[in-house]
């Protein structure tokens, strides 16, 4: 399933700062059920001495639900970057020992 997006950073500052504000367009990719999807960015992200071309969304309110995309609807989402090479791992959504990098909120809607 490949499906485009927009995500509107809302927090953290510095970060919606380092991308002046605008859009961060991608590719939906992947979805584990309908509590994480793995995106694709265009533009990879420089935030924290690193370069991030992937991150992995979760719905930020109970009962939303990431597969409400498919539908045409916004999501308020958490998004925790990770490597390009757990991207194209079989532990692709295991954020569990994530310690640290790009995180951030915001909204993730069809582009």
């Amino acid at each position: 399933m490949i499906m485009r997006i927009s995500i509107i950073v809302s927090d953290p500052w510095d970060l919606g700062e380092a991308t002046n504000w605008q859009p961060l367009r991608g590719s939906l990719l992947q979805m584990k059920s309908e509590e994480m999807a793995l995106i694709k960015l265009d533009n990879a992200i420089s935030y924290g001495n690193s370069i991030w071309h992937f991150v992995i969304a979760s719905p930020r309110r109970r009962g939303d639900e990431v597969g409400a995309l498919q539908a045409g609807k916004k999501v308020a989402a958490t998004f925790i970057g990770i490597s390009d090479q757990q991207a194209g791992s079989e532990a692709v959504f295991d954020t569990h020992g994530w310690r640290g990098g790009l995180a951030f909120m915001g909204d993730i809607e069809p582009a």
